[in-house]
């Protein structure tokens, strides 16, 4: 009897955990395996899934035993996939193994049969709304620009109300027609059911969705179909970016500008910016879109490496609003107000012509600040280096970075052992100036819109449906308002404490301020009405203010771009941030003093620290931080990988490092 001895058949794998090695594990020759395959083995006594990166016929050195690959998918990463995971671990400095487990979320879907009878997508494209003149010709513009190029990057530039959306929509019909898939991200906050309705209206069928909230069952399937290329048109917020499509061919980044984009924690990243490279890298149309561009965005224009796209109208015909500033340095207000007579009077006018009205603060809860009246102390969260804000909705004070709660109905000073009531809340928040229009236009009807008081996309789609159909007067809101909306009955913006966000040391203070506020204002005469936008100010003299209320954004960015090459800040140099953070204080300041000591000392670059992070205690780890300015625009990357391999890794103290960081405050 003959029998055939099956070779074995050894791989280097790279697994879906926070490191940079791969392991390797052995197969019979017979099994269907290639290099990209995606596999499931053991690993610490715990399965994990995985990708292989090469193969060998040749036994490995070591004479361990070596543990066999449990499963294999039908399914494997391009060489394009695993070269973009590659490139993404190398400019953010992150393990390869956190990038591959982003590609790869842990899930069964890899491994379970095709269902086609499921996983058909029928796409219908009806010109569901014509585009005018402006549009078609921004839309004919991208297509001839790709023509001539495999890869481009452009952005598409327009006032809020300008059309955008519809120009992407056709360029995403065309795609499809390519029988090619696309990816549309935007901010999380921004991922509603208004938006997910009108692709369904303009496609003739619901679109996937991806984002953190969705179930692993629902991701499985999800993936099964990205995987497979069934998935036509995909919406998600930023991890969308690392799935792996079988086809991808128009990928469009929403809302570009905004900083939640950037992953702060485990693996930091800058999703518009790695979605760049996974077009360089794939060869395929990316298009950043924004009323309010980043700025690194506009440099890349200056620089010819993207093409500047701008729609330079409203689709409708209605003028923008009228931007008045208040000056609050001459406003008296009265005690427990914060909103000036003059605005108070413009709402009055707009409650009597059934007009909406919107205050915008961006600031949640009832007061950011809770203050013992006999001894002084700040409530503080025992976790965190933040102060703790009231909220009377749960009657709590709240942690916002960790969501520690004090329940305060029992409050008692920690400092004094005060429990008689005589605490002070310092400053305003959403719900104070709720109290405030309650009190002073009580036939009001009067929206809460913000994160607190919004509990599910359920809930969000019902509030802009009610706000859409004048069901309420007056809306009052923090930054979760600013994402697009459109309510055609809304005609008065009133901004409070307008130069909040201009106040500490953030590099980008002024460039995030504009775009905030400009994005408000856009929310006034979307509509056949005129808006007004009214900005209370204490610092009205203020050049973004200023350029503001002129609505002169080019000028405002052209002479902000000026300020940084002069200081040579970022995008014109590059910074890089490292924390170093662990429980233990001590053991924190050691692994600092160590990294002092092996300080690069280079030209054009300076390094600056240690020094507490902005938040120097994070759930319970102390923080401290160095900053690194590369002047001339190197690769930081190398400075950073030299300095850290000169230092020993000291137990109980974790080191992240953030390339391009975004928050200096």
């Amino acid at each position: 009897m003959n029998s055939t001895v099956q070779k074995t058949i050894y791989a280097n794998v790279l697994l879906a955990y926070p490191l940079d090695q791969e392991f390797t594990y052995c197969f019979n020759e017979d099994q269907p395996i290639k290099i990209g395959s995606i596999a499931e083995v053991s690993f610490r006594n715990k399965n994990y899934l995985g990708v292989v990166i090469s193969i060998s016929n040749q036994t490995p050195i070591k004479n361990k035993k070596i543990k066999s690959i449990q499963k294999i998918s039908n399914y494997f990463l391009s060489k394009k996939n695993i070269k973009f995971l590659e490139w993404v671990s190398s400019y953010n400095l992150i393990p390869r193994g956190l990038v591959l487990r982003m590609i790869l979320p842990k899930s069964e879907g890899y491994f379970i049969k095709d269902d086609d009878s499921k996983n058909s997508q029928d796409l219908l494209s009806p010109k569901y709304l014509k585009l005018n003149e402006t549009q078609s010709k921004a839309r004919a513009k991208i297509e001839r620009i790709f023509l001539q190029n495999d890869y481009s990057t452009i952005l598409l530039d327009g006032m809020p109300g300008s059309g955008k959306t519809e120009v992407y929509f056709d360029l995403i019909a065309k795609n499809i027609s390519s029988k090619k898939q696309s990816l549309i991200l935007f901010p999380e906050v921004s991922l509603t059911n208004e938006f997910i309705k009108r692709v369904e209206e303009r496609f003739g069928c619901a679109p996937d969705i991806w984002h953190s909230k969705i179930t692993p069952t629902k991701k499985r399937k999800i993936i099964k179909r990205v995987i497979s290329g069934k998935s036509q048109i995909l919406i998600g917020a930023r991890s969308a970016l690392f799935l792996p499509f079988k086809n991808l061919g128009l990928l469009i980044v929403d809302e570009e500008h905004d900083s939640s984009y950037k992953q702060e924690e485990k693996g930091i990243y800058n999703a518009r910016d790695m979605a760049v490279v996974r077009a360089s890298i794939e060869k395929f149309l990316i298009i950043l879109v924004s009323a309010t561009p980043s700025l690194e965005t506009l440099y890349n224009i200056n620089q010819k490496k993207y093409t500047h796209i701008k729609l330079e109208n409203k689709f409708s015909h209605t003028p923008e609003p009228k931007i008045k500033i208040i000056n609050m340095k001459n406003v008296k207000l009265k005690k427990n107000n914060w909103v000036s007579e003059d605005l108070k009077k413009t709402m009055e006018l707009k409650l009597a012509k059934k007009e909406q009205s919107l205050l915008f603060i961006n600031k949640r809860g009832f007061a950011p600040m809770i203050i013992c009246k006999s001894c002084g102390h700040k409530f503080t969260c025992k976790n965190c280096s933040s102060y703790l804000v009231e909220h009377l909705k749960d009657n709590k004070l709240l942690c916002h970075h960790c969501g520690y709660k004090l329940n305060s109905f029992k409050m008692k000073c920690p400092s004094c052992g005060n429990t008689d009531d005589s605490f002070i809340d310092y400053g305003a928040g959403i719900e104070k100036i709720y109290n405030e229009i309650s009190r002073e236009l009580p036939s009001a009807k009067i929206c809460l819109f913000s994160s607190d008081h919004i509990q599910s996309n359920e809930d969000l789609s019902k509030k802009v449906e009610q706000i859409y159909n004048n069901e309420f007067d007056i809306i009052i809101g923090t930054q979760l308002i600013t994402k697009g909306y459109h309510f055609p009955h809304l005609t008065l913006v009133g901004v409070i404490d307008a130069d909040m966000t201009l106040k500490g040391g953030d590099l980008r203070a002024a460039e995030k301020t504009y775009q905030m506020l400009y994005q408000v204002a856009g929310r006034s005469g979307r509509g056949d009405i005129p808006g007004d936008v009214y900005l209370q100010s204490y610092f009205p003299e203020n050049e973004t203010i200023q350029d503001l209320q002129k609505m002169d954004r080019d000028n405002f960015y052209v002479k902000e771009l000026n300020i940084r090459k002069k200081a040579n800040l970022p995008p014109v140099a590059k910074m890089a941030a490292i924390i170093v953070s662990g429980r233990n204080l001590n053991e924190v300041h050691e692994s600092c003093l160590n990294l002092s000591r092996s300080s690069p000392n280079i030209d054009n670059v300076d390094i600056y620290g240690p020094a507490p992070a902005p938040l120097s205690r994070l759930k319970g780890r102390h923080r401290q931080r160095f900053l690194i300015h590369e002047k001339k625009g190197r690769k930081i990357q190398k400075i950073i990988q030299h300095w850290l391999s000169k230092v020993p890794q000291t137990s109980g103290v974790n080191i992240t490092i953030d390339i391009d960081p975004q928050n200096f405050t």
